[in-house]
């Protein structure tokens, strides 16, 4: 394909660079959860200076002028200069960041610059997820097909970005074989009225399910379109609804946090009269502090050779759940092991069944954290008492 990136030498104008500072400023967007709350990315955006402050004015003037190439760079430059100051567990995230085809398949960024400039921070592919938009695909399938199995081999996570909103959506989802997929926010806008919108999500939140993609709403702005994405299955969101764009990665508000609890209790409330709720499956298990240390739960697991996990608590609200098995690899303090699943205890049987099962491979037997509608937590349900109780509910009407 060809390159709108090179241009004839000269020096690079202050609103790309200022000497080793650049000329465009980070901002950081939280990609959320919706049934736990929990933060499992934020999206890296950037601004420019004065006109150029609008990003579609940005790299459109960028790539009129041919320093497409320039901008990516102080754009990365800019957004790793600030994660790498931020505190250990908040660089995990990961952090996605947009990158254009023409950037992609430029051999500059495969020559291992880019690799270098991360190491200079303190960090690596595993940090970062690269979107690649739909709305500007590559339209070779072998070379986009070889360039992003490039970058998913040295460590990359790779997005389908803008997904709806071009024309070869399908090839390139093919070709690129993402890890996440992210709706278009033409999709979002207004679904709640719009039926034919709403058959299409919800075809895609099935294939992405069958497919273990984790499918992102883009540009969620009103609480009837996240109402009717969560009726839809859609389970992961961003958008101004749930927090908008702020210097440093931020948590969405506890206003937001608060609605979304209320939101998700009303959708998983038991919907048959004779269904029953988790609360009564509930076991309370062995909890240690958040400052507790390894060998504090090796005491534990030593003390109860019949418990299979514990539940970690800052307080009274859950963050972490260590079994036997991944012990080793916990690091106390940390946001590793986050539950798999948190619920309150009013969740509908038969509907936790669907949530359950419908968590990564790795992760589909774990227990189910259960807490209060405040948050607090419970105890836990394991995937076996689930399922009794599940197949003894799908039983009963053959019983009368």
């Amino acid at each position: 394909m060809t390159h709108p990136l090179v241009r004839q030498p000269g020096l690079i104008p202050l609103w790309l660079w200022n000497g080793t500072e650049p000329g465009v400023t980070s901002a950081f967007q939280p990609i959320v959860d919706l049934r736990t709350g929990e933060v499992i990315g934020y999206e890296v955006l950037s601004r420019g200076q004065g006109s150029l402050e609008s990003p579609h004015e940005l790299f459109t003037h960028a790539r009129v002028s041919g320093y497409t190439w320039e901008l990516e760079r102080a754009c990365w430059t800019s957004a790793l200069r600030c994660i790498s100051k931020l505190p250990e567990d908040q660089r995990r995230a990961p952090f996605f960041f947009n990158v254009s085809p023409d950037v992609l398949s430029d051999p500059r960024f495969g020559d291992g610059s880019t690799l270098a400039l991360l190491e200079r921070h303190g960090l690596g592919p595993r940090h970062l997820v690269l979107e690649i938009t739909e709305k500007a695909v590559i339209e070779d399938g072998a070379l986009l097909q070889r360039l992003t199995r490039e970058c998913a081999a040295q460590g990359f996570g790779l997005a389908l970005d803008d997904f709806g909103a071009g024309h070869s959506g399908l090839v390139t989802l093919v070709h690129c074989v993402p890890r996440f997929i992210k709706l278009d926010q033409a999709l979002v806008r207004d679904i709640h009225l719009h039926a034919y919108r709403q058959h299409l999500v919800k075809s895609l939140v099935d294939f992405s399910s069958s497919v273990d993609a984790i499918l992102i709403a883009e540009g969620v702005e009103t609480w009837e379109e996240m109402t009717v994405l969560l009726r839809l299955g859609i389970r992961h969101a961003q958008g101004y609804l749930l927090a908008r764009p702020t210097p440093s990665p931020m948590r969405p508000a506890e206003a937001f946090e608060s609605r979304r609890r209320e939101a998700m209790r009303a959708l998983l409330l038991r919907e048959r009269a004779d269904d029953t709720t988790v609360g009564g499956l509930v076991i309370r298990r062995a909890t240690v502090d958040v400052s507790a240390t390894v060998d504090t739960v090796n005491d534990v697991f030593r003390d109860a050779p019949q418990a299979d996990h514990v539940v970690v608590l800052e307080g009274s609200r859950p963050r972490a759940l260590v079994t036997r098995r991944n012990l080793a690899s916990w690091v106390p303090g940390s946001a590793t092991h986050a539950p798999s699943l948190i619920i309150e205890d009013q969740v509908a049987v038969t509907a936790l069944v669907g949530l359950a099962m419908a968590r990564p491979p790795d992760a589909v037997y774990d227990p189910v954290v259960v807490t209060d509608a405040q948050g607090q937590f419970l105890g836990t349900v394991t995937m076996k008492q689930l399922l009794l109780r599940a197949t003894e509910l799908a039983e009963r009407p053959a019983a009368k």
